[in-house]
């Protein structure tokens, strides 16, 4: 969270639970370096498109495109793709800090926050020829995909919400949008970027990292194998400390996530490097003023991380567009870490 103003997190957007945690952790694990997945109707449109919910014909290509997820909105950004509507940052935007164009308050018109469901009429005020879900928290049930297929056609994720890898995220947006072949170019400056930052810290690979959040007495930490944040920063070279990779889930927690108690964050040492966020008022302080918090070795060697929320939002659910401007934001602390050690 940004120190000066502590806030609710929207759902499903960072490390958090009870409304404030989705950890990405159904279906396959994904991968970073995937190869392009197959799909019904490549080429030309009329393109079908299959998804989580069935099969969407798009006939022709897009002119009104409303995105309904972050990395929705930043994939067709990036390519030009002509976005009437738009959800907006919750974050201090209304534009993501990282978007290649900014976009204008009105065609921001889309809430994050999803509390209250999507707002399919303000959906359909846009009149668009196509809705994007990708990577859409707001469409991660049946009845509002098709709620909003009565609108124009609706594209989501492949197979789960974040459990595909951000590049397989990014072609499903491509070939919905017929711009495949700029998104590979997307694809390929990401992964470019990660390559060149492997490239310049290579001891990041024999360091250990946590990433968690504060959030009243519990602290959840996310390690799950298959969460989209874990095989990010496993793309980095970085791995989850073995106190944690085989912890078992905690059973009132998200899925992949292990919740810790201040009298047990000790076991928070076992990172070289430490990312945390926050769920609320007072969250950052009452940890960072903790005294067992104050002696982890993270905090005393200048590995601990606080985030905003624009920087959990992206560490959580990654897309190749926000690659480049998260790893600056995450740049001291992994500079830091793969110092030589003493």
């Amino acid at each position: 969270m940004r120190p000066a103003r502590c806030r609710s997190v929207p759902v499903a957007m960072v490390v958090a639970v009870c409304s404030l945690m989705v950890v990405a952790c159904t279906g396959r694990a994904p991968g970073l370096g995937s190869e392009p997945a197959a799909t019904d109707g490549a080429g030309p449109f009329p393109v079908t498109i299959t998804h989580a919910y069935g099969a969407t014909t798009i006939p022709a290509m897009p002119q009104r495109i409303v995105a309904l997820g972050y990395g929705d909105v930043a994939v067709a950004n990036a390519v030009d793709a002509p976005i009437v509507g738009a959800v907006r940052n919750d974050s201090g935007g209304p534009n993501l800090p990282y978007l290649r164009t900014p976009l204008s308050e009105e065609v921001l018109g889309i809430p994050a926050d999803i509390g209250g469901g999507v707002n399919v009429e303000k959906v359909a005020s846009y009149r668009p020829d196509l809705i994007l879900g990708v990577s859409a928290p707001m469409v991660d049930d049946r009845a509002t995909y098709e709620r909003l297929s009565r609108i124009a056609p609706v594209v989501v994720y492949e197979k789960s919400l974040y459990g595909s890898s951000m590049h397989d995220d990014a072609r499903q947006i491509g070939r919905a949008i017929g711009e495949s072949e700029k998104v590979e170019a997307l694809i390929a400056a990401s992964d470019a970027t990660v390559a060149a930052l492997r490239a310049e810290l290579p001891a990041l690979t024999e360091r250990t990292y946590l990433y968690g959040q504060a959030r009243g007495e519990v602290l959840p930490m996310v390690v799950g194998e298959q969460n989209a944040s874990t095989v990010f920063m496993r793309s980095l070279g970085l791995r989850i400390p073995d106190n944690f990779r085989d912890a078992p889930a905690s059973a009132a927690l998200a899925p992949g996530t292990v919740g810790v108690s201040y009298e047990q964050v000790g076991r928070l040492d076992s990172a070289d490097v430490l990312f945390m966020t926050f769920a609320g008022e007072g969250d950052r302080t009452t940890f960072e003023s903790n005294p067992l918090v104050r002696r982890l070795r993270p905090v005393r060697e200048g590995t601990y991380l606080p985030l905003t929320l624009d920087q959990a939002v992206a560490l959580q659910a990654p897309n190749v567009v926000a690659v480049g401007w998260l790893l600056d934001q995450l740049r001291p602390a992994l500079q830091q870490v793969a110092r030589p050690r003493r």
